[in-house]
């Protein structure tokens, strides 16, 4: 392998190097993303690229473009997970200038400032058992289903915030089931809520929320509602707490935060609980003007908080930001129509994946838009040529 004093990178700035291949990836956080990824593998590597992808909070697809170049560049080389080179060790001592390899993230809650105390672990089986028995995600309505160990560190975070003892509490959409994991905790340590309200839009989430209700004996009040659509009015104002993971758009997010919103008292310093990806530093701009739109203060940012079964396009992680309202909160949806903008990340940036039937080799389109919204569901009506119901994918070219 040649030495990188001996083939130094084109262009010849650190600088300039980074930002090609922030260019060449369509990076969003720019040469700062890329340096991010370089110091990560530095001081952790080498580490499975889902990692890597973990703790630079970026999506999965992009850190993969972007070990890619690093590659053609001669600064990370395969192996045992994502490693540098001898040329990427060189590039980051004399070009970024690391040497510290000294990690000061707490070893007993991993970053998060939540423990998982050994007592609760009953807890967490009984979640598993619940997620384990749920029904199958449904990606059109952004469905991701957080861990179970999430569900409880969610829930033990409303309760250091004081948001569950003696609180009416408001969940808008459950798929993570953190209505379960709120009852749950409530039994092993005492904290209950006076009043526990679920709106969810799927019908087989709500029939499996509703029978856990039933196994584990907690009063909890389950609701069909599209979240499109206004808060019915014996809903509106009548709570102390909200907490939502909503679509992945930033119209998704500020529909179900502007529910929340319409579903809490009329008083400043109410919490909210909102989960969201990780985002860049653009997007998340984004998300914290329509925040403050509707006049909500962020009082707490945990990035990285919350650790998904699925939703390996957004690393599997995703940040848990605390609010507060303000004198100035109000709805940003109208609370008289439905909400008419596309709020599924699917309707927003649409995506057509081909699959190629095993059997007869049909090849199928499956997205927004086509027959089969899913393979799911391509899967369950089977093949429109042959009936069967084995499919592969059919890869793009580009890494997007």
């Amino acid at each position: 392998m040649t030495d990188f004093q001996e083939r130094p990178p084109t262009p010849s700035t650190t600088r300039d190097l980074l930002a090609e291949i922030a260019r060449a990836t369509d990076l969003r956080e720019g040469r700062e993303g890329v340096a991010l990824v370089m110091r990560t593998a530095f001081r952790e590597g080498p580490l499975p690229l889902r990692d890597l992808a973990r703790v630079v909070r970026m999506p999965l697809p992009v850190v993969g473009a972007v070990r890619r170049e690093l590659e053609a560049r001669d600064l990370l080389e395969r192996g045992q997970g994502v490693a540098l080179s001898p040329s990427g060790q060189r590039f980051c001592r004399e070009e970024l200038g690391l040497s510290a390899r000294h990690d000061p993230r707490c070893t007993g809650c991993a970053g998060r400032g939540i423990v998982l105390e050994p007592a609760l672990h009953e807890v967490v089986a009984a979640m598993t058992a619940h997620i384990a028995a749920g029904p199958p995600v449904d990606v059109t309505l952004d469905q991701a289903p957080c861990t179970p160990e999430t569900s409880v560190l969610r829930a033990l975070a409303m309760h250091e915030a004081g948001a569950i003892e003696g609180r009416e509490i408001l969940i808008l959409g459950d798929d993570d089931s953190l209505s379960v994991a709120l009852s749950l905790l409530g039994k092993a340590i005492g904290a209950v809520p006076r009043r526990l309200t679920v709106l969810e839009l799927d019908p087989a989430r709500t029939l499996q929320l509703q029978e856990a209700a039933e196994t584990h004996d907690y009063p909890v009040e389950i609701l069909a509602h599209d979240l499109r659509d206004p808060l019915p009015e014996t809903l509106r104002r009548r709570f102390d707490v909200f907490q939502t993971d909503p679509p992945y758009t930033v119209d998704g997010m500020s529909l179900f935060v502007s529910r929340g919103l319409e579903g809490l008292r009329a008083e400043p310093g109410l919490p909210g609980f909102l989960s969201f990806g990780d985002l860049s530093p653009d997007d998340m701009l984004d998300v914290q003007e329509r925040l403050t739109l509707m006049g909500c203060v962020a009082t707490r940012i945990r990035p990285s908080f919350n650790t998904y079964a699925g939703a390996s396009i957004l690393g599997s992680v995703g940040q848990l930001i605390e609010l507060r309202t303000t004198r100035r909160s109000r709805p940003f949806a109208e609370r008289t129509a439905r909400f008419a903008a596309p709020i599924y990340t699917g309707e927003v940036r649409p995506r057509e994946r081909r699959y190629r039937c095993k059997s007869c080799a049909t090849i199928v389109a499956v997205g927004s838009g086509e027959t089969f919204a899913t393979v799911e569901a391509l899967k369950e009506t089977g093949c429109p040529t042959c009936g069967g119901t084995t499919f592969q994918r059919q890869h793009a070219k580009t890494p997007y």
